[in-house]
């Protein structure tokens, strides 16, 4: 830390006479209280002589009461003592501190702000600020610099500029020796690519390491006129970029990552270059622009192409504005004045917060956010800080630096040091305020009392006893905003120690969260690493986000030991970690080890039961053109939907359709499949895919579903004239000509015999020889007749009454008699010929019994036609007939007669609405239930 009478708020002697009044009345306390002690010890020491002495008994009692009232006095001066030695022991823990003081009317007495040193810079003597172009990534990110065309240096290489790439303690990381066009701005994005931005509109893209990412265009117009001016800003997708050509037009791109480009609306007036603007990204996920020309503020909105002239309360004189910053919030914005004075109003301009004149002699070299709550401008080697309340303070610089504006703070750079300025956050403020009596503040007295194995801890404890928990969150919150180890450490015992008295009142995750999150920052805070992230910027990023960084520095050793310390899910934790070394030891083993050696290294490092992605790694080996290390890596992949796309990629098909039938999963297969018959010739298709009976079925069905093929081909290459004569069939049913069908039917015939398949050859030349017959009968009665079957066509017949067509049909397909019968019965009773439907039960004994004479009757309403053959019917159907005809009187008599009671009740179960028909039925069930009486009235 640094220290100096510079680094105190102005005026300084309202700071020199209040720290003067605090130490002379921090000696009077100490020297009364020792005063008091020495006295009250002297009394004490007398009332002890007493007792020795046995004075008389009512003296003595008189010298009791009265030393009973010393030692009462001795335990209060005593409580004085102690919150008298608190106060100095708070006094020593608070010179630990380089704060900044000034009023905030939002807050009760002050506001603090600290500055510290995150690292002394490893480029010192190396590196001068002044003659560079610097851009710094945001959260701890790396820094890039280049020469500054506007300053004339001396140049010890080519005219081509050099961008140098610093981690944030100052180590070298890279270079780039440009070779492109002019560079109009270096920008970092949001996941630490470095954007440089030509005047022809070309964006290419780097990592920290210098290697070539990719590139895109800002569009034609941008290439044509040239781009003088750019900016990037964060998004909710990413990192966004704002150019400005030499017409004074303005382009974005709302994510690099997917470039589409949109211009917005012209600045009226008169056509001049602004003098300063800056570009925002809101809530609502539209992207604006605020520019100034001279005086003039305007709002460019390209979702509205609207244009909102604003114009801010500014009461000193001034002709232009030169500077503007947005807030980290996008709620507050401050300008800078060619007068220089700053102005701090609200986003839309409608409201200023304050307005202060800077007084600087020195040419502004930046305006920034210090968090939310403080602007700084800086003069290269001093800084003013400014709040919204007007309140301000400076801070002198030992050379010329560069400032970033964090979510939290103010990451200042300089030829010699890092360092970090932020506002303290309010529970770091209440435990190491001077004369705090808050009880974060005591609970650290008293763990330190407890170290010191004093009884005084308990004394603190019970101060806030009421209010442990309270001290216990303090303490924990402002564990994770400080930057020391040793203060992070005495804190969290602090918290350890009031935890332990409220039992579980307290979350033990908040304390053990707050643990792990403190290794881990301080871990990655080291130097080698140099990522000097705070606690707020952890958490806007996440751990993913810190696993991401650490991946892109090349640190897989810390990074797998934070998914291990965290518990990281297989998605964002190890396997994801290992995967990129992976590809990374690919990229950079390429010409050192051969395939064969390379995929060696990489599964015994990762392992082959791992759940790591091989298809990701193979997918890097292909990009670098290295077909035969991802086939090798790919043997490794044990997830078969990731690995046989990419073998099909690598043209390995027959390899593919192996690992997809090991699969078993029918949707590779299919996969593989349609991809096989895009690029094999037919033969050679047919002949990979007949080696897998399985594969050979999927095919045919596939075929069958889609007509993706011919299925003919499949069943020719396996001489399956079974399968080829059943598809001749069905084709021939496809077909619309009568001769097409015939030669299909023909050719059906010869592959059932090929097949010896005796009976379906037998029964197709039927189909065959009926057809034939039936385009006769279509040509002679002026009727559809074909695609009918036989038995219809019998029945067409019997209707016509052709009796010597239907037995040459009947002789020529062996019709057999029971079925000829049923066709007559049926038909004569559709046409209504009751007369031949009697002459045929006449003829003969009916070979299919008489019942099928009684259901045609019926089922055309005709009972008394049907009372003709009910005689006829077998002795068991013939009560179910009577009740189907609904004869019961004649079902129920010849029940009696069989004397069936069963059958009678089976009966009258049918006939429940008809009365009498019940009532005979109940007596004929009487009668046979008791016969003697029945006999005797007889």
């Amino acid at each position: 830390m640094r220290s100096g009478i510079s680094q105190f708020v102005t005026p300084v002697s309202v700071t020199i006479l209040y720290l003067v009044v605090i130490g002379f009345n921090r000696i009077l306390a100490v020297e009364y209280a020792n005063l008091k002690k020495i006295e009250v010890e002297n009394r004490s020491h007398h009332f002890r002589n007493l007792i020795e002495l046995h004075v008389e008994e009512e003296e003595l009692e008189v010298e009791v009461q009265e030393a009973g009232h010393q030692v009462g006095e001795l335990l209060q001066v005593e409580e004085e003592l102690h919150l008298s030695e608190f106060q100095v022991s708070r006094h020593v823990l608070e010179n630990q501190y380089n704060l900044f003081f000034f009023t905030n009317v939002h807050m009760s007495g002050f506001m603090l702000y600290k500055k510290f040193e995150v690292y002394s810079m490893g480029w010192i003597d190396q590196v001068n600020l002044q003659d560079l172009k610097v851009t710094v990534a945001s959260s701890g990110g790396p820094i890039a610099v280049v020469r500054d065309d506007m300053k004339l240096t001396p140049v010890q290489t080519s005219g081509k500029p050099i961008i140098f790439i610093f981690s944030p303690s100052g180590e070298l990381k890279s270079t780039i020796k440009w070779s492109g066009g002019k560079i109009v701005a270096i920008n970092w994005s949001s996941s630490e690519e470095l954007l440089c931005i030509q005047d022809d509109g070309s964006v290419s893209a780097y990592d920290i390491f210098g290697n070539y990412q990719n590139s895109f265009q800002m569009g034609q117009e941008a290439r044509e006129m040239k781009i003088i001016d750019a900016r990037t800003f964060p998004t909710s997708t990413g990192t966004g970029l704002v150019v400005l050509t030499t017409n004074f037009r303005f382009f974005v791109v709302n994510n690099i990552r997917d470039p589409r480009i949109r211009r917005f609306p012209d600045i009226p007036g008169v056509n001049i270059a602004p003098s300063c603007w800056a570009a925002i990204h809101g809530d609502d996920r539209q992207t604006r622009v605020i520019v100034a020309k001279e005086k003039d503020i305007y709002l460019l909105d390209y979702s509205e192409q609207h244009v909102a002239q604003k114009t801010p309360e500014i009461s000193h004189h001034h002709l232009s504005i030169i500077a503007i910053a947005v807030s980290p919030c996008g709620k507050l914005v401050a300008l800078l004045t060619d007068a220089g004075v700053i102005w701090i109003g609200s986003f839309d301009f409608r409201r200023k917060f304050c307005e202060h004149d800077a007084q600087c002699m020195l040419p502004a070299v930046q305006l920034v956010w210090c968090g939310s709550g403080a602007v700084v401008l800086n003069l290269g080697s001093v800084l003013l800080v400014l709040s919204p309340n007007r309140d301000n303070f400076t801070l002198i610089l030992d050379s010329t630096s560069h400032v970033c504006p964090e979510v939290d703070g103010l990451r200042i750079i300089t030829n010699s040091s890092h360092e970090f300025l932020q506002k303290v956050p309010l529970p770091n403020q209440e435990i190491f305020r001077i004369g705090s009596m808050s009880p974060g503040a005591i609970l650290v007295e008293a763990s330190r009392e407890f170290q010191n194995r004093s009884h005084r801890a308990e004394e603190y404890i019970r101060l806030v006893k009421n209010q442990l928990e309270q001290a216990v969150i303090q303490c924990i919150q402002a564990a994770g905003n400080e930057w020391q180890p040793s203060v992070q450490k005495m804190l969290l015992r602090a918290a350890q120690l009031g935890k332990s008295f409220l039992f579980d009142k307290v979350d033990s995750e908040l304390f053990v969260g707050m643990y792990q999150i403190l290794r881990i920052l301080n871990a990655v805070r080291n130097y080698k690493i140099a990522l000097p992230l705070t606690f707020q910027q952890y958490e806007q990023l996440g751990k993913t986000g810190l696993l991401n960084r650490l991946i892109l520095r090349r640190q897989y050793s810390i990074a797998i030991q934070i998914c291990q310390y965290l518990q990281m899910s297989e998605a964002d934790g190890i396997p994801r970690v290992l995967t990129e070394w992976a590809c990374y030891k690919i990229k950079h083993g390429l010409g050192k080890l051969d395939a064969e050696q390379l995929a060696n290294e990489i599964s015994a490092k990762l392992g082959t039961g791992s759940k790591v992605s091989y298809s990701s790694i193979a997918l890097k080996a292909i990009e670098c053109k290295q077909e035969k290390l991802a086939i090798r890596l790919l043997d490794f992949e044990h997830r078969a939907s990731e690995q046989i796309p990419l073998l099909l990629k690598l043209g390995q098909e027959p390899q593919a359709l192996a690992k997809a039938v090991e699969s078993g999963d029918p949707n590779l297969i299919y996969y593989v499949l349609v991809v096989m018959k895009e690029t094999y010739s037919s033969d050679k298709f047919y002949m990979t895919i007949r080696h897998y009976p399985s594969v050979n079925a999927l095919y045919a069905k596939l075929c069958r579903t889609i007509q993706m093929g011919s299925l003919e081909q499949i069943y020719e290459q396996e001489d399956n004239f079974n399968a080829q004569a059943l598809l001749s069939v069905k084709d021939s049913y496809r077909a619309q000509k009568l001769e097409n069908r015939s030669a299909l039917l023909t050719t059906a015939v010869k592959q059932y015999r090929q097949a010896k398949a005796e009976i379906a050859a037998s029964l197709t030349e039927d189909q065959l020889k009926l057809l034939k017959i039936q385009s006769g009968y279509e040509s002679k009665f002026g009727c559809p007749v074909i695609d009918v079957s036989l038995n219809d066509t019998l029945k067409l017949l019997m209707r016509r009454r052709d009796i010597k067509e239907t037995e040459e049909m009947v002789k020529k397909f062996k019709v057999p008699e029971r079925r000829l019968w049923w066709l007559k019965v049926t038909t004569f009773a559709e046409i209504g010929d009751w007369a031949e439907l009697e002459k045929l039960s006449r003829l003969k004994k009916s070979p299919i019994g008489y019942e099928p004479f009684v259901d045609v009757c019926l089922q055309y309403n005709n009972v008394t036609e049907a009372q003709r053959y009910l005689p006829k019917v077998e002795e068991h159907l013939s009560i179910k007939y009577y009740v189907k005809a609904k004869l019961y009187t004649e079902a129920a008599q010849i029940a009696f007669q069989r004397r069936d009671t069963e059958a009678l009740h089976y009966v009258q179960s049918r006939c429940s609405s008809n009365r009498d028909a019940v009532d005979m039925i109940n007596s004929l069930i009487a009668k046979l239930a008791n016969p003697s009486e029945s006999q005797h009235k007889r």
